[in-house]
Formats: structure tokens, sequence, C-alpha cells
């Protein structure tokens, strides 16, 4: 110990460990501790993989060293803003500079009931809108077109609604954009504010579609590999789509998505790597919408000690501390902050209107892929792309699959070539449990039973002439089928009575008539064959003890001459239908769970598949 005159005793360094930093031989310096000794560099330096060399130290590397731009220097770094922004006194934060005549930044938020905004630090919270609505709401903005989009979505209706946001001071030119496509089970949306697209979250038929400007164009561009899609965010810059999907295992649940377009940041990069927790725990532990500017976040947070009300939080992304309450409002999930710097500007991007006004020359959708300059055609559902590129033809194959499906209800048709998953008509959507389905190919005509909706009726497979053709009198429609020879309409009904109908094609409420009724325990499937005069159809029998009451029957199409076709070793008929080619009948035994065919004269039967029927 060397003691100084102000008797301050300062410890010297054991001579084992001066030996030990002289042997590691450092570029730069020693450090001793009682763990032993190591090299250490100069500020804006790391030691190197020797251990003893220096090398420049890559601080644009770590989060959060620059809010923006970063470029890194030997020893060193330097901060830089993109144009809009100015560099802070800090010399590593942007901050949004203001431009006189312009609007300051301020936070869109969405519920139920409302559309509200406040200004950026919580402040003088005011309705924009409000909301007649018991459903969802999604929401997104267009801010150099100053314009506010919204869904207000229930299970049974959905509306697209935009309107301009003049000086925070309202809504006004609000005006209902048609969709092609239902949205009454929408989750949530994202605008591409380039092309001027809406892209949609289907939170029941687990899919995403995108919608061209005017609406009239939508397509499925995700529908496979999704089990509760939630969130969803684009960044048209980079001709990129994001979402979130909860998935079938138990995880995080990822609610909200929120987009650094400067950073090319999803809070982790584009690439999925680099991800970086910037907060967590009990006050953060049920957020749902979010949003970024500047060097905050900006989300919605409930707690069930709140009830209904929803907090506004700030929270900053490089220097975390506790987040600040800005406001609470009710039941408020959707943010947005509405600031022209949020979404970028370009001189020219793919998706311009060609001489003819088409949207990067498509015929029907343009969309951006991969960066702003490229960009790819699509058609409507029922068209197929030209060898162009860019026009849209009708496909020219009559061979096609079509099915319906509950929740959502809806009709497709699917292309019978296995390679292709494009569709072949436009869905018929809006309808809630469609059982019943038969194909008029002369008229193009798709018709349908609804058995909830208590009704019977037709779409054309490009979309068009939807009407209700029967609604009275309709318990339980379980089989339909077409006769395109007489133009008629033949139906099932398994309600208080049991009957099989039939009526006109055209003026079928007018026409209608019962041919059969009674001495059927649950008739389901029917089919029929004009060519020979025959109709078919199936009765379910409930008695598992006693297998051979259920059968299928057949009667001369006006109803006379009925008789059992087959009936033995059967319980639960369905899915009746007929090669007329081969004679051949082939139905589906969902009690026994296999597919069986017989000819038409009564023999040849035998099962063709097993663990195949669905009820």
């Amino acid at each position: 110990m060397v003691a100084s005159q102000m008797k301050t005793c300062v410890p010297l360094p054991h001579p084992e460990l001066l030996s030990a930093c002289h042997e590691l031989h450092c570029r730069y310096g020693c450090i001793m501790t009682r763990n032993g000794t190591f090299c250490f560099c100069a500020d804006g330096f790391e030691v190197g993989d020797d251990s003893k060399s220096c090398r420049d130290h890559d601080e644009c590397a770590v989060y959060g060293s620059c809010s923006q731009a970063c470029m890194n220097t030997y020893g060193s770094y330097r901060c830089s803003c993109t144009d809009g922004y100015a560099l802070q006194a800090d010399r590593t934060s942007c901050k949004a500079k203001h431009v006189p005549g312009e609007s300051p930044a301020v936070l869109l938020i969405g519920s139920s009931d409302n559309i509200m905004v406040t200004h950026i630090n919580g402040s003088t919270l005011q309705t924009l809108r409000r909301l007649d609505t018991n459903g969802t709401l999604s929401l997104d903005l267009n801010a150099n077109q100053e314009s506010v989009c919204w869904v207000t979505s229930t299970e049974s209706s959905g509306r697209l609604r935009c309107a301009r946001l003049k000086k925070l001071s309202g809504l006004w030119g609000d005006r209902e954009i048609k969709t092609a496509q239902s949205l009454q089970n929408i989750e949530q949306m994202a605008i591409d504010w380039l092309t001027g697209n809406f892209y949609f979250v289907d939170r029941v038929s687990d899919r995403i579609f995108v919608c061209s400007a005017d609406g009239e164009t939508c397509i499925t561009i995700i529908n496979l590999d999704l089990v509760n899609p939630k969130a969803i965010a684009v960044d048209p810059l980079m001709g990129t789509l994001f979402f979130t999907d909860y998935g079938n295992m138990g995880k995080v649940q990822p609610t909200g998505l929120a987009l650094d377009l400067l950073q090319k940041l999803v809070l982790w990069d584009y690439n999925g790597r680099n991800r970086h927790t910037i907060i967590q725990g009990t006050k953060v532990s049920y957020l749902y919408g979010l949003s970024v500017f500047e060097s905050y976040l900006y989300a919605t947070h409930s707690e069930d000690s709140k009830g209904s009300m929803v907090d506004i939080l700030r929270i900053h992304r490089f220097n975390v501390t506790d987040p600040e309450t800005l406001t609470s409002v009710g039941n408020s999930r959707v943010i947005h902050v509405y600031h022209k710097l949020t979404q970028p500007k370009v001189k020219g991007h793919a998706c311009e209107n060609d001489p003819y006004g088409k949207p990067g020359g498509c015929f029907h959708i343009c969309l951006l892929r991969g960066s702003y300059k490229s960009r790819t055609c699509r058609c409507r559902t029922g068209f197929s792309l030209g060898s162009d590129g860019q026009s849209c033809k009708r496909r020219k194959t009559d061979l096609f699959l079509f099915y319906g499906k509950g929740r959502p209800g809806v009709i497709r048709g699917l292309d019978m070539n296995v390679k292709s998953s494009s569709e072949h008509m436009v869905p018929i959507e809006d309808l809630v449990n469609p059982r019943a389905l038969d194909y008029h190919a002369e008229t193009g005509h798709v018709y349908f039973a609804d058995t909830t909706s208590f009704l019977i009726g037709r779409n054309k497979i490009d979309g068009s002439s939807r009407e209700t053709i029967l609604s009275d009198d309709l318990d339980n429609v379980e089989g339909l089928s077409v006769d395109w020879i007489g133009k008629n309409l033949y139906w099932t009904n398994d309600g208080y009575r049991k009957t099989i109908s039939v009526a006109r094609l055209d003026r079928a409420s007018e026409t209608r008539k019962t041919l059969l009724e009674g001495d059927m325990s649950h008739p389901r499937a029917i089919v029929v064959d004009p060519l020979n005069s025959w109709m078919y159809w199936t009765d379910w029998e409930e008695d598992e003890v006693n297998d051979s009451i259920g059968k299928i029957e057949k009667a001369w199409m006006d109803g006379s001459n009925r008789r059992i076709f087959v009936t033995s070793n059967m319980l639960w008929p369905n899915g009746l239908t007929l090669d007329l080619a081969s004679s051949t009948m082939y139905w589906c035994d969902a009690y026994y769970d296999h597919i069986e065919r017989i000819y038409l004269n009564g023999t040849g039967r035998m099962v063709v598949s097993f663990h195949m029927c669905l009820y």
C-alpha cells in the first residue's frame, strides 16, 4: 500500500496480475479483476476474436442506437433522419418537421360505437363519427388523400365506408364502397396507400383477401394454413404484406401489428431476424391495437378490472420506462397515428394508371410485389390471366367442382385440375347453411337451399342474377336436383311434413307442387334422370339397431310408380349422384362411413371407398 499525504490508500496490483497483463499483449489496455485479466478497447471498438486486438464496433447493429438511419464509422457512428424529419439535440432521435398549413400528428381511435381523434399527447379527445353497430370495427387511413376508411362488421352484414378528414374537425363526404366479396366477418383491414387497394382479414373463413380501390374486384390471396388470423399491415414501398395468425397451438397471441417503414422493422426486421422485446409485464398484459410514430409506440390496452374502458398507452421503444397512459376511452381497440409521414410517397409505382385508365395495365386488379417498382396482375374469380400477364379472359373449361359450407355460409367453385387452386366461379356469399346444391349448365345458374334461412335461391356463376325463388313452406330442404330437359327443380323437405316437391325453374313460387308426402323418415338427397324419367331419393333412419330401414327409393318424375330401389345394409344414405354414361348410381352412407355404387338396373352393388363421408 502507498499512503499519500491525504492518508488515502491505493492498492497496488498483485504481482501475478501484472505479469498476466503483460503476457496478454493487449493492443489497447488490460483490466484486472478478481476473476482474472482481460483486454479492453477504447470507446467505439471491441476486442477481436484473438482476445487482444481491437476492431471497430458496429453501433448500428445495436437496436436503438439511432431512431432512423445509422451510418457506422471507424470508432464511432452517425445518425441521420429521412426526409421530413429533423435530428434532435441528442443526435440519435428524429422528430417530424412542422410544415405550416399541415395538420399535426394525431391519434385515430376506433370502437364499435365511435371514431375518435386526440392529439398525440392524449389531450382534446373528440368524436368524429358515431357508429350504429353491434359488431366490430376495423379502420385504416390514407393520409396523403386525407381520408379514413372503416368496416363495420356483424354476423349478417359488413359495410366499407370512406370519408375525408379535414382539419381534424370531422369526417366529410361519407361514401360507401360496395365490394365484390362479403365483409360480414372482417377482423382487421389495411390500405395500400399507393394503389388504394384494401386488404382484409376474414376471421371466420380464415383467409386474407384484397379488393381494388373501387371494390369491383376482390380476390383471395391467402387461404391455406391459416388458423384464426388477426392483425394485418402492409408496406407498399416493399410490396410486402404482414399478418399474424393465432394458430391452433397455445402460444402468445399476436393481436396488434405495426410497421416501422423507415427502419424496415415489425418490431423485428422484415426477414424475421433481430427480434427484440421492447416491453413486457402486467402493464402491457393485453395490448390490441398498435401504431408507430417517431420514437414511440401507441397502443390500446385493456384490463378486466376496468370493464369496457381501454387505456391509450405511449411507450418509448428505444429507452423503455413505464408506459405512459395518455387517455382512456370506452371499448376501443383500433389505433392509428394520422400524419402524412407515416405513409411515404414515391415518384411513381408499378400500378400507376396506364393511358387507358387501367392500374399497371391490369384488366382487373394490380398488386405490388416485392417493391413499389414491381407488380402482378390478378383476375376476378371465373377469369384466367392472359399470356400478356395483364388481360383477363373467361375460363373456357366447363368442368369444375362446386361445394357449399357453413361458417361462413358460402358456395365456391374450384377448377378440377388438381394443380390449380383458382376458383372457377364467383363465390355465393351471405348464406348461413347451404345444404343442397345443383347446377343448370344451360343458363349457368347454381341452385341452392339455405336450410337455416328457409329458402331456395339461385345465382349465376359469374356472380350475377342472385334471387330467392322459393321461401314459403320450406322447413328443412336437404336435397335438390335440376331437371335440365323439363326445366324443373325437385327438392326434398325433411321438416314437420316429409315431402318431395317440384316447381318450374322460372316462376317457381307460382308452379310448385307436392309430388309425394309421408311414408318417409328423413328424406335427404335427391337426383333426377330425365333421360329415363326417373327420380331417386334417400331416406335416413335413426334406428341404429335395425339397420335395414334406411333406403333409396325411386319413382317416375311425376311421383307415380314409387318403389324401393336399395334398402339392405343401409342407415344414413346421402350424397346421391348419377353417372348417366355408365348407368351407375353413387351414394355415401354417413353411418357406415363409406361410398357405394350400384348400376341403375339394380345389379353390381359394391363399396368403392371407406372413411370418406361427412354428415
